[in-house]
């Protein structure tokens, strides 16, 4: 087995697969409102708790108090779930002779998609529009892509690289010797996204 990784991007080769690993870019300001929102959160159980041990209470009003801490139980795992998504969410990809495996995170579950190598073309570097809010407007911007066809349909992967990385993986693809070369698109004149 060997690995090789950029400062984000793991890539570990074996005799029969390759795995690459693309971690999901971190959103700073989210993750500075996400710990904020934890203060109150804690302060809420407290306060919680601190009523539950009041002796003239009736069990109505427990009950209720219990009902609250559950509730504040979900929003807690909801909460740790999105950041636990945010901080080692990652896109796998793993490749085979027969097949590309390649399993995107999503908040609550990872999608996996099955694509046979037979049936894969024109693997390549691409770009994809996305917008932005800044400034309380909304800009289009473009981001590097891994793209290939496959019958039907354009898959795309590797979302949140950069050119260099994508690029990069793409490299690796070819060096593994795992698809045929005919799975690879004849050029790669594409621009650097800005």
């Amino acid at each position: 087995m060997h690995s090789v990784s950029t400062n984000r991007i793991h890539i570990h080769t074996q005799s029969r697969q390759l795995t690459i690993l693309v971690p999901v870019k971190k959103n700073k300001k989210l993750l500075i409102g996400f710990f904020i929102a934890v203060l109150p959160w804690v302060l809420c159980l407290w306060l919680l708790i601190d009523h539950l041990y009041i002796p003239e209470m009736n069990f109505w009003h427990k009950m209720l108090f219990l009902l609250a801490v559950l509730c504040w139980s979900v929003i807690g795992g909801i909460g740790f779930t999105f950041l636990n998504f945010t901080l080692m969410g990652r896109e796998k990809i793993l490749i085979n002779a027969q097949q590309i495996l390649i399993e995107k995170p999503l908040v609550f579950y990872n999608r996996r998609n099955y694509y046979l190598v037979k049936d894969i073309s024109n693997l390549r570097l691409g770009t994809e529009e996305y917008q932005v809010r800044k400034d309380g407007v909304w800009q289009k911007r473009n981001r590097s892509i891994l793209l290939m066809e496959y019958p039907n349909k354009q898959v795309s992967f590797g979302r949140g690289t950069s050119f260099e990385e994508a690029e990069w993986i793409l490299l690796k693809i070819a060096q593994s010797n795992l698809l045929p070369a005919s799975v690879f698109a004849p050029t790669h004149l594409v621009a650097k996204p800005h």
